[in-house]
């Protein structure tokens, strides 16, 4: 069955509004998104590296803090994915949830992982509060946050890629034999990993801890510091490596795209040396703070110029495929301001309430609420 007959007609009903807003507000949601599921993945990760280390006193106080992390940036992660789902489903739904229904068995199980991994993720945490050992549901959730990334990569690729739809329709798991698979899942991975170490060795350095726990704070911050440096060597060798594995007629494309996609494109990759600079730099994370906020800084930076590199790689994608139809338009100026503000309220909640759980926590031996 070709490409053509598989694909569904363009929509007819007019979107409310012009496709460059809907674009800019898909790039920005999953911005949000993005954020809160590598810090999913990577405290997942890393999560269980701490759970396995000898010291129990680090290893379970490192593993504590990334199973609390977890427990916030899963429900977050999936509150926030919903808002790019839509502008997705608006501008492009009928190239992805063509991919999810030839992908049918590993996307509905996609919910199952996530939910099992979830739980997984709380049974750690009461075990760690409880003084006790949390490798296993650990390493399970990691595990199961693999599995999700994993599928959502190979959904990714067959969404953009119709020529693939009758290949994976006839065998499912060819959908794995795209040569972008393995080093997209990676970049998703690294930067997870990243992000949580980063994340891990700025709390533990934010404020100048007292002389007592000074020692214990200074070794969370290089542990995190450390290991942010090691996937962000690893993420340039990745970024390579995806960056030739992407088809020859959608690199060309990304080249010949002029100041609009070269530029997004050099910076983030100049933000990623930039980044691994300032990691290799800190010696004492506590004495050398100021590294490891730029280093954090620098991250936000380069994650946010991907996305727009990654957004238009997608448009590419389609259009070495042929997909070119533009859809109707109609101007809902009033929906839209509907959706701009509940969105930047919920986020401005979530933020303050993500704040306020940091700094109202009490302290040991007193009573809660």
């Amino acid at each position: 069955m070709p490409a053509e007959t598989l694909l569904p007609a363009l929509d007819p009903m007019p979107i409310p509004g012009p496709p460059w807003l809907f674009h800019l507000l898909w790039v920005v949601t999953f911005a949000v998104h993005v954020v809160c599921v590598n810090l999913v993945l990577g405290s997942s990760i890393l999560g269980t590296v701490a759970s396995l280390d000898r010291d129990r006193v680090f290893g379970r106080g490192v593993a504590r803090f990334f199973a609390e992390l977890n427990t916030w940036a899963i429900s977050l992660a999936i509150t926030f994915g919903i808002a790019p789902l839509l502008f997705l489903q608006v501008l492009q739904g009928r190239f992805f949830y063509s991919a999810t229904v030839i992908l049918a068995p590993a996307w509905l199980g996609l919910l199952v992982l996530l939910m099992a991994a979830y739980y997984l993720t709380y049974a750690a945490k009461y075990r760690l509060r409880a003084g006790k050992g949390a490798a296993l549901p650990f390493g399970l959730s990691a595990l199961l946050f693999l599995a999700v990334t994993a599928i959502q990569a190979v959904v990714h690729l067959l969404s953009v890629q119709p020529d693939r739809w009758e290949a994976a329709l006839a065998s499912p798991w060819s959908a794995l034999a795209d040569r972008a698979f393995l080093p997209r899942f990676l970049h998703f991975v690294l930067a997870g990993v990243t992000l949580s170490g980063i994340v891990l060795a700025w709390v533990a350095v934010r404020r100048v801890p007292a002389e007592e726990a000074r020692p214990a704070a200074s070794a969370r911050a290089l542990f995190g510091v450390k290991i942010a440096l090691l996937a962000t060597v690893l993420q340039l060798v990745d970024g390579l490596w995806l960056t030739i594995s992407v088809p020859r007629e959608v690199l060309l494309g990304l080249m010949r795209g002029g100041a609009a996609t070269m530029v997004p494109f050099t910076l983030a990759i100049g933000a990623g040396f930039g980044l691994l600079v300032f990691l290799a730099r800190v010696r004492d994370p506590i004495a050398d703070r100021t590294s490891v906020r730029h280093a954090l800084e620098l991250f936000g930076l380069a994650m946010v110029l991907m996305l727009v590199t990654r957004h238009q790689l997608r448009g590419l994608y389609l259009a070495a495929a042929g997909a070119r139809d533009t859809p109707a338009t109609t101007d809902q100026w009033g929906v839209f301001a509907i959706f701009l503000v509940a969105f930047v309220l919920c986020l401005v909640l979530g933020i303050v309430a993500l704040v306020r759980s940091a700094r109202d926590r009490p302290g040991p031996g007193r009573a809660t609420a």
